[in-house]
């Protein structure tokens, strides 16, 4: 029998109480829930994202609370749906994002690298085309703009054509020619 006494205290961690309950979906979705927003947040530049980290918090406290007040029978039987349901019946890995797991894998280290590459050299090359445009007697203060929110503006134009592709639904496959059926058989020697 788990102790409740642990399972509050983990309950502090979203997700933690409820993984420790055996709930390991319901936990992990909230897990993600709340340091993917702070994650997202601070990649965007957006703090106002931060703002559904209580929301997470107190949920995710309070349905746990919730879980310890039930009996080991109850327990077992509550579901445990991961992300609220939404995917329920669908295997992950037969979703068409993981048909070619080695490329999207291959484009996760592509944009892990090209961010890697970005924040070692860029400083060093806006400065000195910085430095060289100031003495040419061009104003400058906007190559440092674009500088520091470029990550953003990049993520932002990504996201806003993922949207877009979600909202049309991809691509469209074309329906086979399909050839009308006349009740007769067809003359074929045989």
């Amino acid at each position: 029998m788990k102790s409740k006494g642990l399972a509050v205290i983990f309950g502090l961690m979203p997700g933690a109480g409820h993984m420790y309950l055996g709930k390991m979906k319901r936990g992990m979705t909230l897990l993600l829930l709340f340091w993917g927003s702070l994650a997202l947040a601070t990649l965007l530049g957006m703090g106002a994202i931060c703002f559904a980290m209580p929301v997470v918090w107190f949920y995710a406290f309070f349905d746990n609370l919730n879980l310890t007040a039930l009996t080991p029978e109850e327990l077992k039987a509550a579901p445990d749906p991961f992300m609220f349901g939404l995917l329920d019946g669908v295997e992950l890995s037969k979703l068409r994002i993981f048909e070619k797991k080695n490329a999207m894998l291959g484009w996760c280290f592509v944009i892990v690298g090209v961010l890697m590459l970005y924040n070692t050299f860029a400083h060093s090359i806006i400065s000195a085309l910085s430095d060289l445009l100031e003495r040419l007697g061009f104003y400058v203060g906007w190559l440092w703009d674009v500088y520091y929110n470029l990550p953003q503006l990049v993520i932002g134009v990504v996201i806003i054509i993922l949207g877009i592709r979600f909202m049309r639904g991809g691509k469209k496959k074309q329906p086979e020619e399909l050839r009308q059926y006349t009740g007769e058989r067809s003359e074929q020697k045989q």
